[in-house]
């Protein structure tokens, strides 16, 4: 009876490992699928967006860099 029980649970472990694999394989299969769907920019795009995102980033740095120059002279005076 326990050998049966162990064959059982082994042959259990091999089906769930093959059903894990094939899960696995069906997700990047998946996965590729949908990179061929994506509609990925172009040259010039990629520049444009490019440039508003470091354009954005920039005036964004500054702005908190300015509010922080602020608030820095601020504490200088109440806590200075």
């Amino acid at each position: 009876m326990g050998k049966q029980r162990s064959r059982e649970q082994s042959g259990k472990k091999t089906q769930n490992k093959q059903g894990r694999l094939a899960g696995i394989r069906e997700f990047f299969r998946g996965v590729r699928n949908e990179l061929r769907r994506v509609n990925w920019p172009g040259r010039e795009q990629l520049r444009q967006s490019t440039a508003v995102v470091i354009i954005i980033v920039v005036v964004l740095g500054v702005y908190v860099a300015a509010w922080d120059f602020v608030f820095r002279g601020l504490a200088g005076l109440i806590f200075g």
